[in-house]
Order: C-alpha cells, then structure tokens, then sequence
C-alpha cells in the first residue's frame, strides 16, 4: 500500500460496467466495501466495484450488506454510510489498513473520480478538527476542497511510526461559506469525512477490521515472499488458530498457492487424483504407479518419480485436522521429493503431525534444499575462478574454500542430535548459501 497504486481504492459505478460513475470506496476485506450511502442513493441498488489501480483484479458488482446501510439508525439519528458486500469476494486485492487514530495537523491524501477525472484525481490536505461528528479537513488552497465523485473516497496518513498507510476515514462532503457550488467561489472552504472511529461505533464489521489486531502483516509479507520466490526453501510451517488477523490473512493469501487441500473435507487420494491430474507429470502409462506410491501402497515407479511443474506450492490447511496426520505426512514427503513446494498450516501447535510433518517433511527437504545449494555455491565458485584465469589446480582449490566450511558445517549438522537445533543449524546454513549463491547471480 505504500506505492502509487492500491488495491482498495475503488471507483463505484450505478448497476454495471456502463453505468455512470457514482464515487469512490474502500475495500476493507476480501468482501467489503466503505463508502456513503449518498453515493448508493437506494439501499436495494446494484453498485459496480471497479479496481483501477490494479486492473488484474476483476470487477465485481455489490449490494447493501445486512445492517450496513447506516442512515437507519435505531436512535433516529442519520449518518451518510454504506457497508456494501461483493458478489464474490476479491481476495486477491489487499484491502486497506483501517486506523482509528486521529490528532490536529495530520497529513492526508484523497483519490476521487470527479467528472473528466474518471481515472481519478489526487488530493492532499490536514486534519484540521471536529465539525460534530465529522472531521474538517483544511486543503492548502480551495481548489483542492474535495466535489462531486469524491464522496466515499478513502482518507488515507502515513502514521508516525512509519507503518504502512492507514485508512482514517472517508470524505463525505464539502462545505463553502458563501454557499457558493464551486469551491473557489467561497471565502472559506473546507471537506468533511467520517472517520473510522465513527464508522466503527456503528458497524460491527468495521469495529472488528479497525482493531489493531485484524490484519497480520507480518505473516502477509513473510507469506507472499516465500509464495513468489521458487528459489527458497521447499517448506514452510505456520501455526494459525481459526480466529483472529493470522486466519483473515490466510484467507486473503490462499489464492497465491497453486493448489489448497483441507485434510478436514478431501482425503489423500482426492488431492494425489487432483495433483496428478495437472500438476504432476510422469512417465506414459506410469498413472497406476505413481498414484500408489504416492499413497504409499506401492514401490518407486519403475518409469520414475511424478515430477512438479516448476515452482509449483500446494497450501495444507489444517495438517493436524488430518484423519491421520501421519498418513498425511508421508504423502506430502513424496510430493516434496517429486518437487512440490508445501506450504503448511497446523491450526494448534499442540496438534497431532508435528513430529511427523518434522521428522518426515521439513527436515529431509532442507537438508535436500541445502545439497543443492551446496551443489551451486561450489558450481559459482568454480566459475568465479575460472572467469579471473585461476584455472590451475592450486588455485581452484582456493577459490573452493569459500564454501568448504558451509560443506563441513552441513555434515556437523547432520549427526546433532537435538530436532531443533539441527533444523535451526539447517536455516541458517540455507541463509547463508542463497547468499553466496545470490551474489553469484548478481
């Protein structure tokens, strides 16, 4: 979010594709969108979800969402806010950071899609106070007071801390004092927003997505970057209870891993049937075999293993929700030999399949990810010396001592004896090869 463009800006359109340009909103999960209820105009209205800034993310349309449409209000008192639900979710688009954290002088920016803007307009301004319940914004001069096709639009900070932007509110209108309809017609102009922290005490679902809480973003960053890096280590483990940011970004990440199995709801010979049914590739005639062996009903194939597409991640969601977390175990220990990247969640990590998913999975793929980093590092090395004309024996040997420590090091792993030490010894000894093995690249 802290680049020119974000998913969650989204321009809103009456009924479909072709309708006309009502404001803008803020996606705040996979399903959800903020906006005010000005721009929906009828609670039963169809409204068009448009993604601009991120034109991969299909649009969708959108209705009010059960108790989101906020000018019936039970005390008789009326706001301008709509909660909308997508048709289908958007999972793919990250949504925005919600923040009820307001002080005087804040610096703010604002996209809206004013009339002959329809690809928006960009504007900035400061918290200048309370107006009521809504907050007054100062622009550095009236023409940038916020008009028409800005309503709904995301108000968005950078926090002190210097995190990632934060949503603070949405602009709702503007206001001259001379009454005049154009901004710069007025002595005095100001625009107006609803924040968060309202928004909040009124909708339940933006109570809950504006807690600090709600989001994991460092578990989101970690995630997308072993799920974009073939190059990594093959396995990955994170323990992820059902409830809370941790499980609401799983949701929101699962769309980048290949394939997902959930142990709870398919069996082994549904997700070996779907693996090889596409993913995996083996020999003609080979199906029977493979399919054994992989259940661990039968011998190696003869035609030899299935083989992954490159860079292929299969998501386990709920390893220890298993039948037979053990079972399962060695099914995945196959399909990391046969080159598939497993992506791991355990929902308790008390659960069942821990040592198994340990013992079986993880450590024998890191010692297999490090061999082959051994195998490259030594390879770069080789090359590096050959490339200044050391190419005699005694110097080669020289330009290999770079790595034969990192080569001693994995054998004194091997024979320590402690599960976690070793497996910690083991990353470590990976960071280090991707980093002789990077600079070789470079």
């Amino acid at each position: 979010m802290a680049g020119l463009a974000a998913d969650w800006r989204v321009r809103l359109r009456s009924g479909d594709a072709a309708g006309a340009i009502r404001g803008a909103g803020v996606l705040i999960d996979a399903r959800t969108v903020l906006t005010c209820a000005h721009v929906v105009r009828d609670p039963d209205a169809v409204i068009w979800v448009e993604f601009v800034e991120n034109t991969r993310v299909e649009p969708v349309a959108a209705r009010v969402a059960d108790g989101g449409w906020l000018p019936d209000l039970p005390d008789g008192d009326r706001e301008d806010v709509a909660v909308l639900r997508l048709d289908s979710p958007r999972p793919q688009a990250r949504p925005a950071s919600l923040s009820t954290e307001l002080t005087a002088g804040l610096a703010v920016t604002v996209t809206g899609y004013p009339e002959r803007f329809d690809d928006g307009m960009v504007l900035i301004g400061t918290v200048r106070g309370l107006s009521g319940r809504r907050v007054e914004l100062d622009a550095r001069h009236r023409r940038e007071v916020v008009r028409g096709g800005f309503s709904g639009a995301g108000v968005w900070a950078v926090p002190a801390d210097g995190g990632g932007p934060v949503v603070v509110g949405i602009v709702v209108s503007w206001r001259g004092d001379l009454d005049k309809p154009q901004a710069q017609d007025n002595v005095l102009a100001f625009s107006y927003m609803i924040p968060v922290a309202r928004m909040a005490e009124l909708s339940s679902v933006v109570s809950e997505l504006a807690h600090p809480d709600a989001w994991d973003r460092g578990f989101d960053e970690r995630a997308r970057r072993w799920l974009a890096d073939p190059s990594g280590p093959p396995v990955k483990i994170s323990v992820i209870a059902r409830e809370g940011g941790r499980e609401r970004t799983l949701r929101h990440l699962e769309h980048l891993a290949d394939r997902v199995h959930r142990p709870a709801d398919a069996s082994r010979a549904e997700l070996v049937d779907r693996l090889l049914g596409g993913a995996l590739a083996f020999a003609p005639g080979g199906y029977p075999a493979c399919r054994e062996w992989l259940l661990g009903r039968g011998t190696r194939p003869a035609g030899g293993l299935p083989v992954a597409e490159p860079g292929i991640t299969l998501l386990v969601d709920g390893v220890d929700e298993a039948p037979s977390p053990a079972r399962l175990a060695a099914l995945l220990a196959r399909l990391a030999e046969c080159g598939v990247r497993l992506l791991l969640v355990f929902r308790d990590s008390g659960g069942p399949g821990w040592r198994e998913v340990r013992e079986m999975v993880l450590e024998p793929a890191l010692f297999a990810y490090v061999d082959d980093l051994l195998v490259r590092a030594k390879e770069w090395e080789a090359r590096r010396a050959r490339e200044k004309g050391m190419v005699d024996a005694e110097s080669l040997r020289h330009a290999a001592a770079a790595t034969a420590d990192l080569m001693a090091r994995r054998e004194e792993i091997t024979v320590m004896v402690d599960p976690t030490e070793r497996l910690g010894a083991l990353r470590v000894l990976a960071d280090r090869l991707r980093a002789t093995y990077a600079e070789g690249q470079g």
